[in-house]
C-alpha cells in the first residue's frame, strides 16, 4: 500500500499519510477498512490516494486532543524550513484560503530571508508564528494606501519587495502574526508571541540592526486590540475604505513600555558608535 509516486493534487500517497499520521501500514489499511481514510484508485493505475481534506481532519484533531491537555512550556524560536508548511496551514485555518499566501510563496519568502518568520511551538506542534518582515518603502506604501488584503498578503509581501536584516535596510517592518483559536491557552499563545516579537527585535538592535517603524494590519477585534495594547496607531487608507485598519508603530518616539528596553538598547548602540 505504501507506493512513492506522486500524488494528484488534493491527495496524499500511502507514504505521505503514514509520515503525517505517524502510523504503520497495518494502521492505514485499518483506516481504509473501517471508512475513516477513503482510498481512490485513478484509471489504469494499482496505487491508491488519499483525500488531504479527510486526512488533515484526522491530524487536526489529534493535535487539537494533545494541546487541551498540553502541560510543557510554550518554545519561541526562528522557523526552520520545515516549518514553513505548518505555518501555511495555520494562515488557511486562520484566514482561509483565498487570500493565503500559497506554501510555495511563503517558502520563497523564507528564501529570501530566513529571519522573517518565527513560531511558538507546544507539545512541537505550531501553535502560532510571527512573520517579521523588512520591506521596501513601495511595499509598504502599496499596503498602507488601501491595497486589498488578498492582494498584498500574496503579491506585495513577495521576494522583489522584502529586504535584508542589515543596518540601514530594516526601517521598515511589516508584522503579520495568527493563533490557533478555541484552545484553552489561545490568549496566553498570543502574549507569548508577542513578547517573543519584541525579544526578537532587541536582539537584533543588539546587532545594530534598528528597525523606525513597525506596521500591520487586522479587521478581527482581537487583533484590533492587540495592536492598539501595544501602541500601534491606525492609518486612514487614502484609497477606498474596506474593513480592514491598518497600523503604524513608530518605535523611536513610542512611550509604550513594551518597547522600553529596545529603545534603550537602540540609543546605547548609537552612543558607542559616536
Amino acid at each position: 500500500m505504501a507506493k512513492s509516486a506522486k500524488a494528484p493534487p488534493g491527495f496524499y500517497s500511502a507514504k505521505e499519510v503514514m509520515q503525517k499520521l505517524g502510523i504503520a501500514n497495518s494502521t492505514l489499511y485499518h483506516y481504509v477498512d473501517t471508512g475513516k481514510i477513503k482510498k481512490v484508485i485513478e484509471p489504469g493505475r494499482k496505487e491508491g490516494y488519499y483525500l488531504k481534506s479527510e486526512v488533515d481532519k484526522i491530524l487536526r484533531e489529534r493535535e487539537i486532543f494533545i494541546l487541551q491537555y498540553a502541560t510543557d512550556a510554550t518554545t519561541f524560536e526562528k522557523a526552520q524550513e520545515e516549518d514553513i508548511e505548518g505555518i501555511t496551514n495555520l494562515c488557511i485555518e486562520l484566514f482561509g484560503k483565498n487570500g493565503t499566501a500559497s506554501h510555495e510563496k511563503r517558502l520563497a519568502r523564507f528564501h529570501t530571508n530566513p529571519n522573517i518568520f518565527y513560531t511558538l511551538k507546544q507539545e512541537n506542534l505550531i501553535v502560532g508564528y510571527v512573520m517579521i518582515a523588512p520591506l521596501k518603502q513601495e511595499a509598504i506604501n502599496i499596503i498602507m494606501s488601501g491595497a486589498e488584503e488578498s492582494t498584498f498578503r500574496t503579491d506585495i509581501l513577495a521576494p522583489k519587495y522584502i529586504t535584508q536584516f542589515k543596518p540601514g535596510e530594516a526601517d521598515n517592518v511589516f508584522v503579520s502574526l495568527g493563533v490557533r483559536q478555541g484552545l484553552p491557552r489561545s490568549r496566553i499563545y498570543g502574549a507569548r508571541l508577542v513578547s517573543g516579537t519584541i525579544e526578537t527585535l532587541e536582539q537584533f538592535a543588539r546587532k545594530g540592526i534598528t528597525i523606525k517603524k513597525l506596521y500591520g494590519t487586522s479587521h478581527t477585534q482581537d487583533g484590533i486590540r492587540l495592536a492598539k495594547g501595544m501602541g500601534f496607531k491606525q492609518v486612514i487608507p487614502t484609497l477606498e475604505d474596506d474593513d480592514l485598519q491598518r497600523f503604524e508603530l513608530d518605535l523611536e518616539t513610542t512611550k509604550n513600555p513594551l518597547f522600553s528596553k529596545y529603545q534603550r538598547i537602540v540609543k546605547r548602540i548609537i552612543s558607542k558608535a559616536e
